[in-house]
């Protein structure tokens, strides 16, 4: 318990759960901003340059 409160001290409370709690997400992704091909073009993925 004192690791798993160490850690939602530093990352935020409810950051980890017991199983017994459940989940509930707060969040939803906005999947309006995806292309609908987004890794199935070559020429759509970043280029590393060094």
């Amino acid at each position: 318990m004192q690791a798993m409160d160490r850690i939602n001290r530093k990352f935020g409370r409810g950051t980890l759960l017991l199983g017994a709690e459940g989940i509930r997400k707060k969040w939803k992704m906005r999947q309006a901003f995806t292309s609908p091909a987004y890794t199935t073009r070559w020429r759509d993925l970043p280029r590393a340059v060094t």
